[in-house]
């Protein structure tokens, strides 16, 4: 219900007007009366009323005078004025001010009332107009920031955009009052991760950055999380990634990698999108939760640009069963690729081809489980995860093959060891002798690995043997003869130097030990 006020300088006409007309059926009330214009205005200045009904000649301050002042304070009262015929040149001032409602006196309550009904509806009118155009201002303040959101994302992937499109839209999402410069902040979560944890993350970005930093755009973008910010100085978005990074390891013991690109102006953003995606290919070097910046990219113009490895020490290692030169090997290798910072794909290249030459130093069987891992090298999404898988595999296989090695060369030793025994009477025997003859090794070799298997050198063992057996046949036999036994043990027909050896070895002679054996 609308409230009005009542000014005229006649009492009669006033209080007449006051009681006459039906305001409640005109959708109106009665608010206040005034006798003349200044005590109008007074009032109106505390509790300003929708419609005043005026007379325009009164003393002071005139009907007029009382439009033109109200209407510069509040112009959205409305008047309608009551008026004699002398009186029209002021009606037509009045009405210069918006008055649209202009009765001659006298005018009775009907017509004052139909008056009211109009300005009324007119009001009301206005009134579904001021809101529906809040509604539609309310959605727009809804739409618009989605649209310069779609806008910006758009815009950063590389759409193209002529000028005057351009300029129209800064107008349009109020870009053109944005300084700058900008940069742009890209996150991508390391692990395997719900779709809900991007939004997550994001409204964490969100809130640890917007303390310092004024965010124009916050989305996604291909899981990829894609932050634009104005102003803002790449040491303090590394120490607010920093604190994310913590927040976010705590609650889900995930991690996330940043990119952080340079500064530059509003059209120029698709550069500095690009930025972040090289940025982001970096984990695949640096491994998960790193922050890589534009000046890390730039430093790697620097790096080295060949990369060849033959790997033929690496599979020697391998079939020799080395793991500390396997290890040491690939430790070489590897830094030296992620210097390199090659094509990702040619990187993948060059580890399954490492991959595939020496998976070729195990068992065959071994050797086609192996390939069930071949997918690994395209779904790793870290060099990291491509070395230690290598190191691991390389390692199990150096182990079996080091094994295998082993047992190999306790057989060859145990062989060895055999046939001396069984041929301990041969003058001749030594390892030079069986290694050319009976197992077609080299000497040298067979020499070192006897000494590493059992700790000592073969002829030291042979002589050891020979008395040993020497011993054995003089404690069973009371009638053999010396240089029986030294023929038996390989000494030939030189009983004298068997002698010699013998004593060496028992503190006694042949005879001596034989005849002390008897008299105990």
């Amino acid at each position: 219900m609308y409230e009005v006020m009542v000014v005229d300088d006649e009492i009669n006409i006033l209080e007449g007007i006051a009681t006459m007309v039906d305001w409640q059926s005109c959708g109106t009330c009665l608010a206040s009366k005034a006798y003349n214009g200044q005590m109008a205005f007074d009032i109106i200045q505390q509790t300003p009323p929708d419609i005043i009904v005026t007379d325009i000649k009164m003393p002071g301050l005139n009907g007029i005078e009382l439009i033109e002042k109200v209407h510069s304070y509040f112009p959205n009262i409305r008047f309608i004025v009551l008026s004699g015929y002398d009186e029209f040149t002021f009606a037509k001032t009045a009405m210069k001010c918006g008055v649209k409602h202009y009765l001659l006196k006298p005018s009775n309550e009907k017509k004052i009332e139909e008056a009211i009904k109009e300005v009324v509806a007119d009001l009301d009118m206005n009134s579904e107009n001021e809101a529906f155009i809040e509604s539609i201002r309310t959605k727009l303040n809804k739409v618009i920031p989605k649209a310069k959101e779609q806008f910006l994302r758009e815009f950063i992937i590389n759409r193209k955009y002529n000028i005057k499109e351009w300029t129209y839209y800064q107008e349009l999402f109020g870009l053109e009052k944005e300084s700058g410069p900008f940069r742009l902040i890209g996150c991508v979560i390391d692990n395997d991760f719900e779709y809900e944890h991007l939004f997550t993350l994001k409204e964490i970005m969100n809130k640890q950055l917007a303390d310092s930093q004024n965010i124009l755009l916050s989305t996604i973008i291909s899981e990829r999380i894609v932050l634009l910010v104005e102003n803002s100085e790449v040491e303090e978005v590394i120490e607010q990634v920093k604190i994310v990074k913590k927040e976010w390891k705590s609650l889900t013991g995930d991690s996330f990698t940043t990119a952080v690109s340079g500064k530059s102006d509003l059209a120029n953003l698709h550069l500095l999108y690009q930025e972040i995606l090289e940025g982001l290919t970096y984990r695949f070097y640096l491994g998960r939760g790193g922050i890589v910046t534009s000046e890390d990219i730039q430093n790697e113009d620097n790096r080295p640009k060949g990369f060849s490895f033959d790997h033929e020490n690496l599979l020697l290692a391998i079939r020799s069963g080395n793991k500390k030169e396997t290890a040491a090997y690939l430790e070489h290798f590897f830094e030296e690729l992620k210097k390199t910072r090659l094509d990702i794909q040619v990187v993948r290249t060059h580890c399954l081809e490492l991959f595939m030459s020496f998976i070729r130093q195990t068992r065959t069987e071994v050797m086609e489980e192996m390939f069930q891992y071949v997918h690994r090298f395209h779904t790793s999404s870290t060099l990291q995860d491509i070395e230690t898988f290598i190191k691991q595999i390389a390692i199990e296989i150096a182990e079996v093959n080091y094994d295998a090695k082993r047992e190999t060369q306790n057989q060859l030793v145990n062989q060895v060891i055999d046939y001396a025994k069984k041929h301990l009477e041969e003058e001749s025997l030594s390892l030079s002798s069986i290694a050319s003859d009976v197992f077609y090794m080299n000497s040298d070799y067979l020499g070192k690995l006897f000494k590493k298997e059992t700790g000592q050198k073969f002829s030291t063992y042979l002589m050891e043997e020979r008395m040993k057996t020497a011993i054995t046949l003089i404690e069973q036999s009371e009638e053999v003869k010396m240089f029986e036994v030294a023929e038996s043990v390989g000494f030939g027909n030189n009983p004298r130097y068997f002698s010699q050896v013998f004593k060496k070895h028992t503190g006694s002679t042949p005879t001596d030990y034989k005849k002390a054996l008897y008299l105990n």
